[in-house]
């Protein structure tokens, strides 16, 4: 059987924990210095995730009460997902955003909440009257989703010790409010969570009681992370890899292309976010409706920022937005 765990600079290892959708593994990180440990992300809730971690930890000796501390990049259930688990085992102290806390409530709430169906038929989802078919965070991810209230706040520029090794706080806004990267300078290893990954971009979008302009924030995250010198950029998903400053200006291209084709989408006619994004992203027509949400507040991410610079206008009209080129 392949490990799932290997060393890939003295002292940290990434550890390869299953999901049970695309895509099929997170990487997480174990970080040691003496005989203090902490991990870096959780994984999702699932006996199958847990039990891969408890190998993990055998195979390199490191008992569970030895972890000290839970340090998560955001709240998303990949990440944050199986931290009440994780503190049950081990003890360790859990370390989160601020911004980050409100999302964990919301993301168990079991029942839509009047205000999202609201604004989600205001861009133009297709939701039925009764609401019914949108998928509420606590009921799509069900037990997957087991999270506890961290202890203590993560605040950008601080460091958190691990033993005597430093770990710098690095705050990227955009894929969520409060997410983090992990900087360590004596290593020049840079953990980034979902901020920063080889082969694809985050979701960033709009959401009702998020920010309102969320891909400038993303994009000036981008611009952030290239001021640090870093020789091993570790992603929570693809392979590790060491220019992250090419990477970073890779997507910062990336979305400048999609900003101006969603704005060559907004000519003519005023159009809702989910029309303009069935034109943009290529989402099968068979695909959950969580997918076509996904895209339309992608999308209405970048009609915000292209608002912001005066290339679009926003019109609202009897509870419903749309959106025209300038």
């Amino acid at each position: 059987m392949e490990s799932k765990i290997r060393e890939v600079s003295p002292g940290i290892y990434q550890l390869y924990l299953p999901l049970p959708m695309r895509p099929s593994i997170v990487n997480v990180y174990l970080v040691r210095d003496k005989d203090e440990w902490a991990l870096i992300d959780t994984g999702m809730h699932s006996d199958d995730s847990i039990a891969t971690l408890k190998a993990c930890l055998d195979e390199v000796g490191c008992p569970p009460s030895a972890i000290r501390k839970l340090i998560c990049t955001h709240h998303h259930a990949d990440h944050f997902g199986a931290s009440r688990a994780h503190k049950e085992l081990t003890g360790a102290e859990v370390y989160l955003n601020p911004l980050e806390v409100a999302r964990v409530e919301r993301m168990q709430s079991s029942t839509p909440m009047p205000e999202s169906i609201a604004f989600f038929r205001s861009h133009g989802v297709p939701l039925p009257e009764s609401g019914d078919g949108l998928p509420a965070p606590g009921r799509y991810f069900g037990t997957l989703y087991a999270p506890i209230l961290p202890e203590h706040s993560l605040h950008d520029g601080e460091s958190v010790y691990i033993g005597t090794r430093e770990l710098q706080v690095v705050w990227t806004p955009g894929h969520t409010s409060g997410h983090c990267c992990f900087y360590f300078p004596q290593d020049k290893v840079f953990i980034v969570g979902d901020h920063l990954l080889p082969k694809i971009t985050p979701h960033v979008g709009v959401y009702p009681g998020g920010p309102d302009n969320p891909l400038q924030d993303f994009l000036n995250s981008q611009v952030k992370v290239q001021k640090l010198d870093v020789q091993l950029v570790l992603p929570a998903h693809g392979a590790i890899f060491t220019d992250h400053r090419y990477r970073a200006q890779q997507i910062i291209q990336h979305h400048k292309y999609r900003l101006q084709e969603i704005q060559d989408a907004a000519k003519g006619r005023p159009r809702n976010a989910y029309e303009i994004a069935s034109d943009v992203f290529d989402v099968p027509k068979d695909s959950p409706i969580f997918h076509f949400m996904a895209a339309t507040f992608e999308t209405l991410a970048h009609l915000h920022l292209l608002m912001y610079d005066g290339k679009v206008k926003r019109i609202e009209e009897e509870n419903k937005v749309t959106f025209a080129a300038a």
